[in-house]
């Protein structure tokens, strides 16, 4: 396997097939590739703690699936790199959840318990987005591993997290830098956790988290019931039917969205 030469910010060879993950090098290439306009410029939009270094989206997703092709990294022998990066800076953090997401297929356990170890330290929607739609919404079909626990948890980015694992139940193909490492993985530029809604777990979510106020909740449940409405508008109706109490405005677009899909698909 040849050694990957096309991010086009690194000035030098770091990476050796045989090596394991390193984090303090996947950091340094990050730093290679930030300026202070982008800093400036993605800071109005996140503001997290672990601060941000300045690197474009699509810096992001080129080094993260560098990252996938050079050390291809699983659970079970990279965990504390992982975490380490992933506790680095927003970019780094972003890496970290698409090489985490890499590892789902086979270590679907493993990668469900260490990304929900992540959440408590998730402080950005983004991050948050990313996590549960790559990682926790992904494992959690391939085991028995649930999100149950925490539809009420006070940290609303961890709510905000389990709500978007809602789009990994859906067929909506991934957004986000993160998601290039499995494109990487499967050679695929489309990827989905499955073709088919999972009408089951998302009726249970959408059911828990109906009466979240949270701004960032109700729009983060906007998009998986619009996601499911592409799927099978007939189980988003059959779910706003089961409702008690009415629906939040932002939410019954979306519910009316699903019943004139479906009846078209029933005069078609």
């Amino acid at each position: 396997m040849m050694r990957p030469t096309n991010f086009p910010t690194l000035s030098r060879p770091f990476w050796t097939e045989s090596s394991p993950l390193d984090a303090s090098e996947l950091s340094e290439a990050l730093e290679q590739a930030s300026d202070t306009k982008t800093a400036r410029r993605m800071a109005k939009q996140h503001q997290p703690l672990r601060g941000i270094r300045g690197v474009p989206l699509h810096g992001i997703a080129e080094l993260t699936g560098t990252a996938w092709r050079s050390w291809k990294p699983t659970v079970k022998n990279d965990e504390e790199e992982l975490s380490s990066l992933f506790q680095t800076a927003w970019e780094d953090g972003l890496v970290a959840i698409g090489l985490l997401g890499s590892c789902v297929p086979e270590e679907p356990e493993q990668a469900f318990d260490l990304g929900r170890s992540w959440l408590d330290q998730t402080d950005d929607l983004a991050t948050a987005d990313a996590l549960g739609w790559i990682v926790l919404g992904g494992a959690s079909l391939l085991t028995a591993k649930t999100l149950d626990t925490l539809y009420r948890h006070n940290h609303v980015l961890v709510r905000r997290a389990v709500t978007m694992a809602g789009m990994a139940w859906t067929s909506a193909p991934m957004e986000g830098p993160s998601a290039a490492a499995l494109r990487e993985k499967l050679g695929e530029r489309t990827i989905r956790w499955t073709d088919h809604s999972h009408d089951a777990k998302l009726t249970t979510l959408c059911h828990s988290m109906l009466r979240d106020e949270a701004p960032s909740i109700r729009k983060a449940l906007r998009r998986v019931l619009r996601a499911w409405t592409a799927d099978q508008p007939s189980a988003v109706v059959q779910w706003a039917d089961d409702v008690r109490g009415g629906l939040p405005k932002m939410l019954r677009a979306e519910v009316d969205r699903a019943r004139r899909a479906q009846k078209r698909k029933d005069r078609a």
